[in-house]
């Protein structure tokens, strides 16, 4: 086909068809590149997730020994810490549910706050009432009669549903992510052989449409 068009229209198609080539390339990397951008924001919005939902755990956890050892002692450290565990429950909460997208996910967040309210109105916040009144021990035995009525599982377990979410969210980003990369360097290896092939096989169809012409005119006018 090169041999049909004039020099200058030979060296106009070689360098578009040289520059669509590198063009694919270069896609086909910025969308592996933007892919891997998208998931990487993914996986930190799950792992800031995943850090107020364990967050959330600990300080329900604090809540429920920190009563316990109000009980035991009338420590006012005990209860110090307590009321510290209860506004860092609050607090997370609150920023857990307006990060999440997921209604169901909201919905657990929920309804561990709503258990979470429970257990203090009928276990935390009462027997810390009736210490401080003075009835420390109807207050143990109360909570010894409980038994696990008085464990925050009721709070714990949703959270640990968002938990687990957020563990399944990273892992399959992840394994999303390393596919793109593999991907991602397979065009790259693959259009950066296509091109360099490529390069080389219109060099020499050039010199020969171009050339060689050239060097058979100037014999001919030698001779």
């Amino acid at each position: 086909m090169l041999d049909r068009m004039n020099i200058s229209r030979r060296l106009g198609v070689s360098f578009i068809v040289l520059n669509v080539v590198a063009a694919a390339v270069m896609a086909a990397c910025g969308v592996s590149l933007a892919i891997i951008s998208s998931v990487t924001a993914k996986n930190s919005e799950s792992q800031d997730i995943l850090a107020d939902v364990l967050a959330l755990e600990t300080s329900l956890l604090r809540q429920n020994s920190q009563l316990r050892g109000f009980l035991v002692t009338a420590d006012p450290s005990y209860l110090k810490s307590y009321y510290e565990g209860r506004d860092d429950y609050d607090r997370a909460s609150r920023e857990l549910e307006q990060q999440l997208a997921d209604p169901r996910m909201v919905g657990l967040v929920r309804e561990s706050r709503e258990a979470t309210l429970k257990w203090r109105a009928d276990w935390g916040d009462k027997y810390v009432a009736l210490v401080k009144a003075g009835q420390r021990d109807a207050a143990q035995e109360a909570i010894r009669r409980a038994g696990k009525k008085v464990l925050v599982s009721d709070a714990v377990n949703p959270l640990r549903e968002v938990r687990d979410a957020q563990h399944e969210a990273i892992l399959t980003q992840s394994k999303t992510q390393e596919s793109v990369i593999f991907w991602g360097w397979v065009a790259l290896a693959l259009g950066g052989t296509i091109l360099i092939g490529l390069a080389l096989v219109l060099a020499r169809a050039l010199s020969q449409s171009i050339a060689h012409p050239i060097v058979a005119l100037t014999r001919a006018t030698a001779r």
